[in-house]
């Protein structure tokens, strides 16, 4: 990004018609440490007004009302271009393209669901099935240190990538639910938010519950909004509701004795990801292992020690190299 192409950034952001990933990246800058120490603005107090008027312009631009007593006045708006020219002029330096691309990378999107469940592939290798009419907000790359948050409307099935260093939390009204490598569901409703886990341990907190609850395999617990009361239901969840949960995902993954062309055709659906093998002849090997909940790498890591074959990832995807297998067996002929 050249100096030109950023005036022109600044200037739709004026005018309320950049993107909102835009909007977000140049609201941090004009509170970034840098700018400030470029002395861009006389004193905070001007770097305060030129960035709500900033802000009231798009509103106006939007047709949006601007809030009583807070009425943006047209001398101080013609002043907003000038002031926009100085902070472009003094500070350009500090907001070179490879730092905007670095961190266009950590701004939160969101995705909605729309009358479908919908799959969300995180950064981490974490799957998110997206129940319909929901919607879930996330960085498109989390940052290598500190927590992985993200903040759900309505219901979701959530496989999180195991990290121990950065627990992964979601919001989901008043209720904050952390792991840091399991599966679970959480359905939030206007009056109450239910969390079920399937594999691992969740822990959960709320604003009037702060010790909050544990909850393991089978179990589940509610948030009720009206009288704020978080609980563990006693009932274990049984198998009919855990198919319920499930059903209309990938996130089963349990093979028994099943050749290895349907299995590849699985985790290639599931995990968005082109699988090869080095020698047509693996079709035919047979594989009984349970990937259910399991990352990508986890499951390859599975599959090369239950065949005897190694892995390798590419650009164009991942290459399974390893021995043919004869027809209805698992044993496996000459090297390649």
């Amino acid at each position: 990004m050249n100096e030109s192409e950023f005036n022109e950034l600044l200037a739709r952001y004026e005018k309320g018609k950049c993107t909102l990933l835009e909007k977000q990246l140049i609201e941090k800058w004009l509170d970034s440490p840098n700018l400030k120490r470029q002395n861009a603005f006389k004193d905070e107090t001007e770097r305060i007004k030129v960035k709500n008027a900033l802000r009231q312009a798009i509103y106006s631009s939007a047709g949006v009302p601007a809030k009583r007593g807070k009425q943006i006045y047209a001398s101080f708006l013609l002043k907003i271009a000038a002031s926009i020219l100085l902070i472009a002029t003094a500070s350009y330096g500090v907001f070179t393209y490879s730092s905007y691309r670095e961190e266009l990378k950590y701004v939160n999107t969101e995705t909605q669901s729309g009358n479908e469940i919908k799959k969300v592939l995180l950064s981490d290798g974490s799957v998110v099935w997206l129940k319909p009419a929901s919607s879930l907000t996330y960085p498109k790359k989390f940052r290598d240190k500190g927590d992985r948050t993200l903040v759900l409307k309505g219901e979701a099935l959530f496989e999180v990538e195991k990290n121990p260093t950065q627990p992964f939390i979601v919001n989901s009204g008043e209720l904050t639910t952390t792991v840091l490598g399991t599966s679970f569901n959480i359905k939030a409703t206007s009056d109450q938010v239910e969390v079920v886990v399937l594999s691992g341990k969740v822990s959960l907190t709320s604003a009037t519950n702060k010790k909050g609850v544990v909850v393991l395999p089978d179990e589940r617990a509610v948030y009720n909004g009206s009288n704020k009361e978080l609980a563990k239901v006693e009932a274990l969840v049984e198998q009919p509701d855990a198919e319920a949960i499930t059903n209309g995902t990938e996130y089963v993954m349990n093979f028994n004795d099943t050749r290895m062309d349907e299995v590849v055709r699985r985790i290639e659906g599931k995990f968005n990801v082109k699988v090869r093998m080095s020698d047509p002849g693996m079709e035919n090997c047979l594989i009984t292992a349970d990937f259910t909940g399991q990352s990508l790498i986890k499951t390859l890591n599975i599959i090369s020690k239950a065949l005897s074959v190694k892995y390798e990832e590419n650009n164009n995807g991942i290459t399974l190299i390893g021995k043919a297998c004869l027809p209805n067996s698992n044993e496996q002929g000459a090297e390649m």
